[in-house]
């Protein structure tokens, strides 16, 4: 396989008119964007069929998961592979890592009525930025503060301190930003980034796909190709690694 990333992103349908350029300096100056509509409610009732299908009881999990949240395991969900290919996500993932990447894992989250507070921390733990990963949260659901939605720190991508530096932070900290969107809308963060979710105070659903795309070089690829692949496809999910 001989392609380029940047052949493999405009054969997927990134170009420069993928991201506008507020949304780049919001990458570069807070280390997330919040993209609205990339996914219409057609697309979403199939993730959440795909969410229901391939949810795993907590203590059925491996490694076991709180009881608190639900999850679905997704690598090898049809619907949910061709959503992690959407021309947005992988502009935003491209605009960060600037390398080749990989679409490393694909989940479901649901924190359950009372549960999903987490405390606030980085995904990409090592002392020193920039991190070779960049997370997306696609919402299937609406996200606001009721319902337990994700708190950012913006500008925290290009703090240092590693896994250890938010440690002793509490439920709020100054300049935290908790994200708001309905379903379809996707939140795209440098992997870095200081975050987190809240509470859910409500007795609705808060579903969303957990996405992580990676630098080539750092994890070996897990998720499988589709059927009838094409070779930009292929190229992303680490053929040739």
């Amino acid at each position: 396989m001989t392609l380029s990333v940047e052949e493999a992103m405009a054969q997927l349908g990134v170009s420069d008119a993928s991201l506008t350029p507020p949304e780049r300096d919001a990458l570069d100056v807070q280390g997330y964007v919040m993209l609205r509509g990339v996914f219409d409610a057609l697309a979403c009732t199939a993730l959440i069929e795909a969410f229901e299908r391939r949810y795993v009881p907590s203590h059925l999990s491996s490694p076991p998961r709180g009881r608190d949240t639900r999850h679905a395991m997704l690598v090898d969900e049809p619907a949910a592979v061709h959503a992690c290919l959407a021309p947005r996500l992988l502009a935003g993932a491209y605009h960060l890592l600037h390398r080749r990447f990989i679409l490393f894992d694909v989940q479901g989250r649901d924190p359950l009525p009372g549960g999903g507070a987490q405390r606030l921390h980085r995904d990409w733990v090592e002392p020193e930025p920039p991190a070779p990963m960049v997370i997306v949260l696609a919402f299937l659901d609406r996200f606001g503060p009721a319902n337990g939605a994700t708190r950012v720190l913006p500008g925290s991508h290009r703090l240092p301190g590693g896994a250890d530096a938010f440690k002793d932070a509490g439920p709020v900290v100054p300049g935290q930003v908790v994200v708001e969107g309905e379903a379809g809308d996707v939140l795209v963060m440098d992997g870095y980034l200081a975050h987190g979710g809240t509470r859910n105070g409500t007795n609705a659903p808060r579903r969303n796909l957990q996405i992580s795309y990676c630098g080539h070089d750092v994890y070996k690829p897990q998720v499988p190709p589709p059927r009838e692949a094409s070779d930009a496809v292929r190229y992303l999910l680490g053929e040739g690694v």
